[in-house]
């Protein structure tokens, strides 16, 4: 599986719930000379926050269009890849968790 796979596919938790589409995928590695992994993906209704970069306050831009692509991604949450149960047929399988303390 390439990572490019994971983008735009649904992602739904066990019990069937719509979390969304898969709008972002975090690499990470445990030392200088270890592999990239899949550290997390990036769920939520809009990528519009993320696509411009206003989601991991990286562009401080224009003040409206600033808190307009904010509250369009604030529902977006990053899931930690241990809690993917399975990935077929662009369809992201999660297991439930506190979405309410993602960050």
């Amino acid at each position: 599986m390439k990572a490019t796979d994971l983008l735009g596919a649904e992602a739904v938790d066990t019990d069937g719930r719509r979390l969304g589409r898969v709008h972002d995928v975090r690499l990470a590695r445990s030392g200088q000379d270890a592999a990239w992994r899949i550290d997390a993906v990036v769920v939520g209704p809009s990528a519009l926050a993320y696509r411009l970069g206003y989601a991991e306050h990286v562009v401080d831009g224009p003040r409206l269009l600033a808190a307009l692509a904010c509250r369009l991604g604030r529902r977006n949450r990053p899931v930690p890849w241990a809690r993917v149960v399975s990935f077929r047929q662009r369809r992201l399988v999660v297991r439930p968790g506190d979405e309410r303390s993602a960050s």
